[in-house]
């Protein structure tokens, strides 16, 4: 494949999302990626790229203008793969996933779409959801295992108001974390009840657990 100069396909992507280049990085992900392996593209080439751009703003290399344009482009893309829900893996957990106070849905797509193109059914909550509201949806799907996605700090946080209520009432699902409050500091899912971290969509599907293929 041909990247115009900007070395590996993720470099060339990375170039093309700073630049905010939508054309050129929707060529870059059509030509790298097999639309029958979403998961592989997701893991080899969009998070290390946003990976990249998100250390170049903690660095104060990029702006924050930068990483939510490389976000949304990158989110459309891997909307436009319609990852089925095949769920062809037998005896797997219950598995819900949601975005909790916000509506940034870049990191709930990547690993949406990850669960799913590895076999999994996944219950899609939708995103600016309260603790109370995803409460009520663990009650009724007997989720057992709850992807969380935050942006903010404030968001992040209410997940303690969740793991508490879960607590109180008993109910045994496994609360799995992340998003930028939880990058910047990885105490933090311990500190709101959470029982792990994800750092990425691959260690979201690793987490899962259950399941044969």
């Amino acid at each position: 494949m041909k990247n115009g100069g900007d070395g590996s396909p993720v470099e060339a992507l990375e170039s093309a999302l700073l630049r905010s280049d939508r054309a050129r990085a929707r060529e870059i992900l059509r030509g790298s990626c097999n639309p029958d392996d979403p998961y592989s593209c997701i893991s080899t080439l969009i998070e290390p790229a946003l990976r990249s751009i998100g250390e170049q703003w903690a660095e104060g290399d990029a702006a924050l203008s930068q990483i939510y344009v490389s976000g949304k482009i990158c989110e459309e893309y891997i909307r436009s793969l319609h990852v089925q829900a095949s769920g062809i893996r037998q005896g797997q957990p219950r598995i819900g996933i949601a975005v909790i106070e916000d509506f940034h849905t870049l990191g709930k797509e990547t690993v949406l779409a990850a669960l799913r193109s590895s076999g999994y059914h996944v219950e899609d909550y939708g995103a600016g959801l309260t603790a109370t509201e995803i409460l009520e949806l663990i009650r009724r799907d007997n989720i057992e295992v709850l992807f969380l996605s935050a942006l903010m700090l404030r968001a992040a946080l209410e997940v303690r108001h969740l793991a508490d209520a879960l607590h109180e009432e008993g109910i045994p699902v496994r609360l799995i974390v992340g998003g930028a409050p939880f990058l910047f500091d990885e105490q933090l899912w311990q500190e709101v009840g959470a029982d792990a971290f994800a750092h990425d969509a691959a260690e979201a599907v690793d987490l899962v657990g259950g399941g044969e293929e």
